[in-house]
């Protein structure tokens, strides 16, 4: 592996195990045994490598935004489905864990993380409205709008909020289950009995 692809890879987990703020490129250059002349050689700046991660997390996340197929969609599916979007911002959970100060450092992170942000509700909102034609949820269109908003908020800063209320002891995966319970609560009341039924039995298979 090529030492430029190495440093990706070794700032990537030493941002999301330690914290981005207290990671310098003097501690990425000695995890891998390199100088930080090295390190300098091919990025120029901690800001840099943070730019170059974020442009894969950008990718990654759009991919995985990509509408899925809800011709028969169920509670399962919505639970999988989000359950592929956590796991693309759990890989990059430093962006998240320190989002504020980061848009704030780098202009051109702030600008993509908005689209990244009007994508997620948007992409919210066109399955709420594939949902809505196939009867199985029952909601107006100011109503869907506004749940798209929340389901996107509670995506981009669950984990914050998890770090904040759960013991560092709890299981990682039920975190990332105890998210994807709220978003999907929060469309719960406008379900029909099939599906709100469906969301209860893997409520409780998912969160026990």
């Amino acid at each position: 592996m090529e030492t430029k692809e190495r440093i990706l890879l070794t700032a990537l987990r030493l941002f999301n195990e330690e914290g981005e703020p207290n990671v310098t490129t003097n501690h990425i250059a000695d995890e891998m045994d390199i100088s930080p002349g090295n390190l300098y050689y091919h990025y120029k700046s901690k800001n840099d490598i943070i730019w170059q991660l974020f442009l894969r997390y950008e990718i990654k996340i759009k991919e995985v935004l990509t509408i899925p197929d809800v011709e028969n969609t169920t509670m399962k599916d919505m639970w999988l489905y989000l359950n592929l979007v956590f796991d693309v911002i759990v890989e990059y959970r430093f962006l998240y864990r320190n989002l504020i100060q980061l848009m704030n450092r780098i202009e051109f992170l702030k600008r993509h993380f908005r689209r990244i942000l009007a994508l997620k509700s948007q992409t919210a909102l066109d399955i709420l409205k594939q949902l809505q034609s196939l009867k199985i949820l029952k909601a107006d269109a100011a109503t869907c709008a506004n749940l798209a908003d929340q389901i996107a908020l509670t995506a981009t800063f669950w984990l914050n909020y998890s770090v904040a209320i759960f013991d560092d002891s709890f299981d990682e995966q039920k975190k990332l289950s105890h998210g994807i319970f709220h978003i999907l609560q929060m469309i719960s009341p406008f379900l029909d009995k099939q599906q709100k039924d469906l969301l209860d039995q893997l409520s409780r298979e998912f969160l026990t």
